[in-house]
């Protein structure tokens, strides 16, 4: 009676982990959604007005511009107008040198 008692004792215990990792799986999903959703957008927005991501962006238009203005094919002349379009579709321009703005804007003409 006594083992039985046991056997029965760790089997709830088993099923009461199972049932409390199931709950708070869904828990830490719900905050995945909500909080953890929020704290990620605010670390992209942090991250994007470091300098470190501004001056990368900065030489990466900056070595299109050459690229594009060295080129004669249009096609090629397209595809590099193309990506720089992508690249900088959500980047603040007013954080670029005017040479580099004044590029940008002509380049989304």
């Amino acid at each position: 009676m006594n083992t039985l008692k046991i056997v029965g004792l760790s089997l709830l215990g088993l099923v009461v982990i199972i049932a409390l990792n199931f709950a708070f799986g869904w828990v830490d999903v719900g905050y995945t959604k909500t909080v953890g959703k929020a704290k990620e957008n605010a670390r992209r927005e942090v991250f994007e007005q470091s300098q470190s991501y501004v001056e990368g962006k900065r030489q990466e238009l900056t070595k299109y511009r050459l690229e594009y203005q060295r080129t004669k094919d249009s096609t090629e002349k397209e595809a590099i107008r193309q990506t720089i379009l992508q690249s900088f579709a959500n980047f603040d321009e007013k954080k670029l040198p005017y040479d580099l703005l004044q590029f940008l804007q002509d380049i989304k003409r």
